[in-house]
């Protein structure tokens, strides 16, 4: 069997993608690993120093709420490893299931009116149907909870 990935943030929005992730984890017996992919691009164009120290610091960031999903999912008996990648998202999502030898893929997507959102529903559906065509990885989209007061 092959390995449950889990691409995710951290924080309170994803910890609904978590706990689907370790559930499978558990149901199926197989090995989580814990993804959190860092773009340093979203700060514009930057030197090279800056954009080395910038990626940096968000992969230890990474890191830390990876941490995070790790202690949870030993909370509950799984052993999760952790994957600290930096790209374009859809692309190092497409390298990581394949180094890993995934066959699934648990991702997240935000509830409407979600404040936090990185993608819109309209892209996270474009980006898990490119990882389904191109890498024949079961794709589980959790949808996380609106934000509280969100109409």
């Amino acid at each position: 069997m092959g390995a449950i990935v889990c691409a995710t943030r951290g924080g309170k929005a994803s910890r609904a993608t978590q706990e689907k992730a370790i559930a499978l984890a558990k149901e199926r017996g197989a090995r989580l690993v814990f993804l959190c992919i860092v773009d340093p691009g979203f700060a514009g164009p930057v030197d090279e120093s800056l954009a080395c120290a910038l990626d940096g610091e968000l992969k230890r960031l990474g890191r830390s709420l990876l941490c995070i999903a790790q202690a949870r999912a030993q909370q509950q008996g799984i052993d999760a490893e952790t994957v600290v990648r930096s790209g374009k998202v859809a692309k190092t999502i497409e390298a990581t299931l394949e180094e890993l030898g995934a066959d699934t893929l648990v991702i997240g997507a935000p509830g409407a009116g979600s404040r936090t959102e990185a993608f819109g529903s309209k892209d996270i559906n474009r980006l898990t149907e490119a990882v389904r065509q191109s890498t024949g990885v079961e794709v589980v989209l959790v949808l996380s909870e609106p934000a509280q007061g969100a109409q």
